[in-house]
């Protein structure tokens, strides 16, 4: 064997080649027909294949070895984003000042509703922030998620972007912990396999092919050395990040990354869910507010009826600083009405009724403004009657 070098045969097919290796079983069989033609020529196709294989001395080593050969850097490519991810979420969770002020304002809120209760309480369990959009005000219109965002909008502006401090939070919460220290073991295996099996292959001088394969397979375990050092370097210290990263939010170190990174990943999301929702809501509240400002302008510039007023509003009377309650104005207005419209009527008699044809005769008289006087004087009795009953 030439080991290959010229890639001659595709990838998928080493991988076949790997599957259909002959078991102890098939090669024992197989070397009992050694020694007779006769027998070997009647095999099938797939059984003289096998015959052929068990015929190489260390055939499964042998098709390991380069299969490990043309699938190492794939495997590697596929394995050190995972790690970085993981190292760097770990560092990120952890450093970031507004992800700790955030998770404090929470705090800060669940022992404010809880008062009395469980309103003392020290921390939370980072699961919780996966449920705080499920927590919701007694009209099931407001969620304490909603709350928060707009909290910090309006009073903590500075923490609206934390997620800007922890990039690889999402990355990280994709990756199986268990399968990554699984690709990383086989990958220590199968290198410690093909050192053992090219000083195996040296000790054998006289065999067919051997000393090629030591040559070939020794130079590419030295070409691998180092990323191979670097990898375990790195799965070292995501193992050490990792672990500090869960004691620091009270998590146990054996929880996965997907569950661990998948809650701030949860909440990131949910975030961004809540502040579309808040920003739909002020977007239908300011129509309502244009459209009421359009219907009071509009009734604002409409005429007044002849011979009526305009209705009072109690607010006309009622100020921050008035000493009279607006529901005790409000109970005045209809007499306040009433005073107002027999004045109109008194006012009219006074300036149409016949008289004289002298310019003293087309002015108010004394006895008209009596006359008024009297009637509202009668009518705020009546009203005081009424209130009174």
């Amino acid at each position: 064997m030439n080991c290959d070098k010229e890639d001659v045969i595709p990838l998928d097919m080493w991988e076949q080649l790997l599957k259909y290796i002959p078991t102890k079983e098939d090669v024992q069989l197989l070397h009992e027909i050694d020694n007779d033609p006769e027998v070997i020529a009647t095999l099938n196709r797939a059984d003289r294949y096998f015959h052929s294989a068990v015929s190489i001395y260390h055939y499964e080593e042998r098709i390991k070895a380069v299969n490990f050969r043309k699938k190492f850097d794939e495997r590697v490519k596929a394995i050190r984003p995972k790690m970085r991810a993981l190292v760097k979420a770990s560092t990120e969770v952890v450093k970031s000042t507004k992800l700790k002020e955030l998770l404090t304002l929470i705090l800060g809120f669940g022992n404010y509703f809880n008062f009395g209760k469980r309103g003392n309480a020290m921390g939370f369990k980072m699961e919780t922030l996966t449920k705080i959009c499920d927590t919701k005000a007694s009209d099931n219109k407001l969620t304490l998620l909603v709350y928060l965002v707009e909290t910090v909008e309006q009073i903590f502006p500075h923490l609206d972007d934390f997620m800007d401090d922890i990039p690889h939070v999402p990355i990280a919460a994709k990756v199986a912990l268990a399968e990554l220290k699984s690709d990383v073991s086989e990958l220590q295996t199968s290198y410690r396999s093909l050192s053992m099996e090219c000083e195996h292959m040296e000790g054998q001088p006289l065999l067919t092919g051997a000393k090629r394969f030591g040559k070939a397979f020794k130079v590419f375990l030295s070409e691998i050395r180092e990323t191979m050092d670097d990898v375990e370097q790195m799965m070292g210290d995501m193992k050490k990040k990792y672990t500090i990263a869960t004691s620091h939010f009270a998590e146990n170190s054996s929880i996965e990354p997907e569950a661990f990174f998948g809650y701030f990943n949860t909440f990131i999301q949910q975030y961004f869910d809540a502040k579309e929702l808040l920003e739909k809501k002020r977007e239908e509240e300011e129509k309502k507010r244009k459209k009421q400002l359009a219907a009071e302008m509009s009734q604002a510039s409409s005429p007044t009826p002849r011979g009526g007023s305009r209705p009072i509003s109690p607010l006309i009377f009622s100020t921050s600083t008035s000493p009279i309650p607006p529901e005790l104005i409000a109970d005045l207005l209809p007499s306040l009405e009433v005073l107002e419209q027999q004045d109109h009527d008194l006012l009219m008699g006074d300036l149409f009724a016949p008289g004289p044809d002298s310019v003293e005769s087309t002015a108010p008289s004394s006895h008209g403004s009596m006359r008024r006087r009297r009637k509202r004087k009668e009518v705020s009795k009546t009203a005081t009657l009424e209130r009174e009953r």
